[in-house]
């Protein structure tokens, strides 16, 4: 099942923080809207973010939404410019529907 959209607002790309401990990141704004996920189901999109690549750390995330406790949200770098976003419903019984959002998600290239 894809997300029914995800779109990219803006990224921004830099070295502000952390005094050194990330030689470049990566500070998104996304525009989440995922589909029903069904009962024991999960909704994942894959995005296209230039510059990311295998080992950059995604520091965190906010979702501007209400995630319940039956949410399992994970984000991570699968290769090369590409960002995974997965949506899991641990709910056994029901469908889960969050709503439409915006999301910032921080990543960053470790200099260790």
């Amino acid at each position: 099942m894809a997300f029914t959209t995800a779109t990219v607002v803006r990224t921004e790309q830099g070295n502000k923080q952390f005094q050194g401990m990330f030689v470049e990141m990566w500070a998104l704004t996304l525009t989440i809207n995922p589909a029903s996920i069904a009962a024991d189901g999960e909704d994942t999109t894959t995005l296209t973010i230039p510059g990311v690549a295998l080992g950059d750390i995604v520091i965190g995330y906010s979702a501007g939404v209400d995630q319940t406790v039956d949410a399992d949200i994970n984000i991570f770098v699968s290769a090369a410019n590409a960002v995974i976003i997965r949506i899991s419903n641990l709910h056994v019984s029901g469908a889960l529907d969050l709503a439409s959002s915006t999301w910032k998600v921080l990543i960053g290239r470790p200099a260790w």
